[in-house]
C-alpha cells in the first residue's frame, strides 16, 4: 500500500476560485483602475510640465550657444495654442487671447550672420516682414518641439528674496512689457513660421509671434515696435501646468504647485531656472 509523502496535503477537489469569486474579484479591479485613473493622469501633467521646462532650457541655451560659436543671430519663437485639437492640424490656432494648454517653441538662426533688420527708436524692425520672403535667410537650428499641458502666459506676482528668505521662487523680477514674457499683448517686430519655406500670412502651421533673440556675443533681446536696441535687464518666462486647455488660478504661493520659472539675464544671455 502506497504512502503519501510526509508534509503534503491531500488535493481538495474544490480548492479552485468559483466563477462569483473571479466576479468579484474582476470588479474590485474595475473599480480601483477608476479610482486611480485621475492620480495617474495628475501625475503624467506634471510629468509634462518638469520634461517641458527643461527642454525650453536646453532650447535656449543651445541657441545662445549657436549665436556665439557661429558668429550670427539666433531667433527663438514662442506660440500657445488650442490643445484640443490634432497637433497635426495646420494651421495650429493662436488667434485667441484665451490660454490654450500647447506650447512650440523653435530656434532658427540668419544665414549670413547679419540681424536682418535695423534696430531703431521707432519702427525698429519694419522691414523684416517687408524682406521676409518665407524664411529664405534664416536656418531652422534643430526641430519644433511642441508640450502638452503648460501655459507660459502667466505673470507671478512679486516674489523677493528679501520677503521670502527660504524660498526656492524667489528671484529679482524684470519691471514692465516686454521684458515679463506673459505681459500685455505686445508682439515681436522679428516673427517667422514654421516650417521654414511658408509665408508670415499662409501655408505654415505655426507663426511665432513672441521672439527672444541672441546676438553673436549672447546677449538676449525682445525687439518690439517700440523698444529700440534695447538690452533688458531681465527676461523672465513663467509657465504653468494645465489639463488640456483648463488653466488653474495663478497661485499666490509659488512655493506650492507645478509651476516654473525661465530666467534670462539680458546683458549675458546666462539663463536660470526656478521651481518649487
Amino acid at each position: 500500500m502506497s504512502r503519501r509523502p510526509a508534509g503534503r496535503l491531500p488535493r481538495r477537489p474544490d480548492s479552485a476560485f468559483t466563477l462569483i469569486e473571479l466576479m468579484v474579484v474582476i470588479a474590485i479591479i474595475v473599480v480601483m483602475t477608476a479610482l486611480m485613473a485621475p492620480a495617474f493622469k495628475t501625475i503624467k501633467t506634471a510629468a509634462d510640465v518638469s520634461a517641458a521646462v527643461y527642454g525650453i532650457k536646453g532650447q535656449l541655451d543651445n541657441a545662445r550657444a549657436y549665436a556665439k560659436a557661429n558668429h550670427t543671430y539666433v531667433f527663438v519663437g514662442f506660440a500657445e495654442v488650442d490643445a484640443s485639437r490634432s497637433a497635426s492640424a495646420t494651421p495650429q490656432s493662436t488667434a485667441a487671447p484665451t490660454p490654450y494648454g500647447r506650447v512650440a517653441v523653435a530656434a532658427v538662426a540668419s544665414k549670413d550672420g547679419t540681424r536682418r533688420c535695423e534696430y531703431k527708436t521707432s519702427n525698429q524692425c519694419d522691414e523684416w516682414t517687408t524682406n521676409y520672403a518665407s524664411g529664405a535667410n534664416l536656418v531652422a537650428i534643430g526641430n519644433l518641439q511642441v508640450y502638452e499641458n503648460l501655459h507660459f502666459l502667466v505673470n507671478f506676482p512679486s516674489w523677493t528674496s528679501a520677503a521670502h528668505p527660504t524660498s526656492k521662487m524667489a528671484r529679482s523680477q524684470p519691471s514692465g512689457a516686454p521684458y515679463t514674457f506673459g505681459l500685455g499683448t505686445w508682439t515681436s517686430t522679428t516673427p517667422f513660421t514654421w516650417p521654414l519655406g511658408n509665408s508670415l500670412t499662409a501655408g505654415y502651421q505655426y507663426r511665432f509671434n513672441r521672439v527672444i533673440n541672441f546676438d553673436p556675443r549672447g546677449i538676449a533681446r525682445i525687439a518690439t515696435i517700440t523698444n529700440s536696441d534695447e538690452v533688458g535687464r531681465r527676461i523672465e518666462i513663467n509657465f504653468q501646468q494645465t489639463r488640456g486647455t483648463v488653466v488653474p488660478a495663478v497661485p499666490t504661493n509659488q512655493d506650492i504647485g507645478n509651476h516654473a520659472v525661465l530666467q534670462i539675464e539680458g546683458t549675458t544671455g546666462g539663463i536660470r531656472l526656478y521651481r518649487p
